[in-house]
């Protein structure tokens, strides 16, 4: 999600240079039940977490089906990985946040400080949105400057990541999005279109479209773990929708889209990312594999 969130913000740049719901089977009681409880110590403020990662095509993905078997303990680990769980900052945006992650990175020669935020209940695992701490200001040469302001992006409604118990046949439906605003001053011209902006405001919104299932259920084995696990497999797949747009000029839109589009940027106004994960998650640990959406995979040891 903090890539996305980049992603918004790299097309900004180009360009100047819950509904809760189920499939109607109700789940089932077939299969192993995972609870909150150790998920939630585990992802508390204060905490740490790490595991190994493997290869891509090394974990084979999952089919839907009852009494599977997946055996990975032979399979071998390619390199550690981390998460510390930091105590939320940001109360006043994000007052049900439980915990929050944060990174910096990097952009046009400048630190760009972003935390994401989660609340995890006895219910549910939410991701509440991201919180941009620092200004982005950014010359652009030859063509003018953006800004972009300490802001929260927050999800409308809070994306949901998971439903507690996990349970076999479970799913979720949701449309969330979030919003990040910008100022860009350019001039320049597209496609014969003379572009003027001063201290233009700039919107970039973000339409996520999550699909989730609850596929399949059956033992897993895996290294630093011993004895098969009982596990049920979380298939989530996400859509996410980035559109530019100046609401108080609307004609500069077709220029945005013209501009992306042309050259070798690669992207288009309204682009859509679609990427698919699948989660392990075990009875009495909580969330003990990810299957990445590039085919990697981090395990989580110590559960």
């Amino acid at each position: 999600m903090k890539k996305i969130f980049l992603l918004g913000l790299i097309a900004m740049i180009a360009f100047t240079s819950c509904t809760k719901s189920d499939d109607g089977n109700g789940g089932t009681t077939v299969g192993p039940q995972i609870t909150n409880t150790t998920f939630a110590t585990n992802h508390s403020a204060g905490s740490k977490i790490g595991g190994y990662k493997l290869d891509s095509g090394s974990i084979k993905i999952p089919v839907a089906g009852t009494s599977l078997s997946f055996n990975y303990d032979t399979v071998t680990k390619r390199g550690n990985w981390s998460d510390t769980f930091k105590t939320p900052l940001n109360t006043a945006d994000f007052s049900t946040a439980t915990y929050m992650t944060g990174v910096n990175q990097q952009l046009l020669g400048q630190n760009i400080s972003l935390n994401q935020y989660f609340q995890v209940s006895s219910s549910s695992w939410l991701n509440l949105g991201n919180y941009m701490g620092t200004a982005l200001n950014a010359p652009i040469p030859s063509i003018g400057s953006i800004s972009v302001p300490v802001q929260a992006a927050k999800q409308n409604p809070a994306l949901i990541l998971v439903n507690f118990p996990v349970s076999y046949g479970d799913s979720i439906a949701q449309t969330s999005t979030n919003v990040v605003t910008a100022k860009v001053t350019a001039s320049t011209v597209i496609s014969g279109f003379p572009v003027n902006l001063n201290n233009e405001s700039l919107t970039i919104t973000q339409t996520t479209t999550v699909a989730s299932k609850n596929i399949c259920w059956g033992t897993l084995l895996l290294k630093d773990y011993m004895g098969p696990m009982q596990v049920v497999v979380q298939k989530y797949t996400t859509s996410i929708k980035t559109d530019l747009a100046f609401p108080n000029n609307p004609l500069y839109n077709a220029a945005i889209s013209a501009f992306l589009s042309s050259g070798n940027l690669g992207i288009t106004n309204g682009q859509v990312i679609t990427q698919t994960s699948y989660r392990f998650w075990a009875a009495g640990k909580g969330l003990v594999m990810t299957l990445n959406a590039d085919g990697t995979a981090n395990v989580t040891t110590g559960l």
